[in-house]
């Protein structure tokens, strides 16, 4: 008998402070503490032998929710009643040919029946009647569909055996639910204020030792913490035709990931301590090579390794790789967690094209890098990058996610005359804020920001630097209408369930005055810091 579950004729009961719930077939359990080597607060997992093989459940004490990786188990639970409703949220990666991000599809119950199915990630089942809710999330990549059926009240999944969580909730706190399990499954150690350069579209033409040297300075200059060297400090070309598979897929093999001496004759450690010097740190992007299920992982893990141990980086974007099955899946993984053990370091883990981890598989590990979005294209609109932010944000903490900030004054004639919403209109201040609840991610050239666009930033980011460790721990609430360019939208920063910030913007609205609806009451607010002169009025 343990503290928070007991085993008796087969029945294996979870009972925490926050879950009760039970699993049959069960004829032995073993339990231990664990906490994913610092990236996860501390969870139980019970390990139950069961006809079928072992199924682990994972549980937080003070989480009405279990976790089951690698889930076995079809049938996930009965429900009683007959005022039911169940609501899909289906997630889009593949950024580059998406940007409605978040899917949502709701059907009502018939007799506690749902024979043909809903696909989706996340599901909320509810209870109309007694206001209870049933939240399941299906932690698939991108290849693996996940169904949802319900056979007179028996709830089933098919996901491909990939994790599901079922957790336990009131009707209206299952986006609650789901942020507060994120936030317990991954505990991130830093925000990351960044710099990439390939956002101004000039690839890897201009980098080279001198080029990443004046970016550093800039970053001084600007308050950047990081900045990232992307495509082009390698030997290794990614645009030579002759280095892909039968499918066009890129192949890294050979001595492609050697620094290329023509672009860095010095090395990167040079750079790294330079940047050291100046209170910044260095990031390095790398594309794992996936083909045959991996198969150059050990390869991959040395080369980082080296870049972390000898070269001083300490990020990694992970690009250009893709996973079409469970093994490959497991490698990419496994990847991730060998990365994490060589000590204080992060990754980014790009999904903006192919079948990739999406946004909830590996959910543990690292930061999310959205979406590509380029002024030279015109594809770069700033209240859509805010809409793509908030809608995941009502589900995936914000700081799970890198969004970007581009230099708005560059490529204006890509854009049509007198169009609104496009970037030269925007302080950077207001893209800044719009993105800094996430990891921001200054996706340019930044030695070429003019003095006017560098002191707009320069009203914000101390702000941000003063709070952004409470930022990231906090529960990050999406509030106001939906970004569409003419609302007034924004966040709420909550602690322990109590508002302690407010990010609010009002976007080309021709109303002077917005309201915005709370879940906790106010007895004021002061503003810290705002673009505009702005009254702020609080009423309950």
């Amino acid at each position: 008998m343990n503290e928070f579950y007991s085993l008796n004729n087969g029945s294996l009961r979870i009972k925490s402070p926050a879950l009760d719930i039970s699993f049959d077939g069960v004829t032995e359990v073993l339990s231990k503490t664990e906490d994913n080597e610092g990236l996860s607060m501390p969870f139980t997992v019970l390990s139950a032998t069961k006809e079928k093989g072992e199924q682990k459940y994972i549980f937080w004490e003070d989480l009405p929710l279990v976790y089951m990786p690698d889930c076995k188990e079809e049938k996930l639970l009965d429900i009683e009643g007959e005022h039911w409703t169940v609501t899909s949220v289906k997630f889009k990666a593949f950024t580059d040919d998406n940007d409605t991000l978040v899917h949502k599809n709701k059907k009502n119950l018939f007799a506690r029946n749902l024979y043909e199915g809903m696909e989706g990630d996340i599901f909320f089942l509810k209870n109309i009647s007694t206001e209870k809710a049933v939240v399941i999330i299906s932690e698939t990549p991108d290849y693996q569909k996940t169904v949802l059926r319900i056979n007179g009240g028996a709830v089933l999944i098919d996901n491909g055996g990939y994790g599901v969580a079922l957790g336990f909730t009131e009707n209206s706190g299952c986006e609650a639910l789901c942020r507060e399990y994120y936030r317990h499954k991954r505990r991130p150690k830093v925000s990351m204020m960044m710099s990439n350069t390939w956002g101004d579209r000039n690839g890897f033409s201009r980098v080279c030792h001198e080029f990443v040297k004046k970016e550093i300075d800039a970053a001084e200059d600007i308050g950047v913490d990081i900045v990232q060297i992307d495509d082009g400090w390698q030997v290794g070309s990614t645009a030579d035709l002759s280095r892909r598979d039968e499918l066009g897929r890129r192949v890294f093999a050979d001595d492609f990931w050697q620094i290329s001496d023509e672009r860095f004759p010095k090395g990167i450690k040079v750079l790294s301590d330079y940047a050291k010097d100046k209170g910044i740190k260095l990031g390095l992007w790398f594309a794992p090579d996936s083909h045959d299920n991996f198969k150059a992982k050990k390869r991959d893990i040395e080369i980082l390794r080296k870049a972390y141990e000898k070269w001083g980086s300490r990020f990694f974007k992970l690009d250009m790789y893709w996973i079409q099955n469970k093994e490959e899946c497991e490698q990419f993984l496994e990847l991730l967690k060998s990365i994490y053990g060589f000590g204080e370091v992060a990754t980014q883990i790009d999904v903006t094209r192919g079948d990739r981890v999406n946004y909830l598989c590996g959910g543990e590990y690292g930061t999310v890098f959205v979406e590509n979005r380029y002024t030279k294209w015109g594809n770069y609109f700033p209240h859509r990058t805010l809409r793509n932010l908030w809608s995941l944000g009502r589900f995936i903490p914000t700081a799970k996610f890198q969004f970007e900030i581009v230099n708005p004054d560059l490529n204006t004639e890509a854009y049509e005359n007198g169009d609104v919403f496009a970037p030269e209109n925007y302080d950077l201040d207001y893209l800044f804020a719009s993105v800094m609840l996430s990891n921001p991610l200054f996706w340019m050239e930044m030695q070429f920001l003019s003095e006017k666009r560098r002191s707009e930033l320069k009203r914000i980011i101390p702000v941000y630097k003063e709070l952004r460790e409470e930022f990231k721990d906090s529960d990050v609430v999406p509030i106001g209408d939906m970004p569409s360019g003419r609302s007034f939208t924004g966040f709420d920063v909550r602690k322990d369930g109590k508002t302690q910030y407010l990010l609010l913007f009002r976007e080309s609205a021709e109303e002077a005055t917005g309201v915005y609806g709370l879940e906790t009451e106010l007895s004021g607010a002061e503003v810290i810091v705002s673009n505009a002169d702005v009254e702020v009025n609080v009423t309950g």
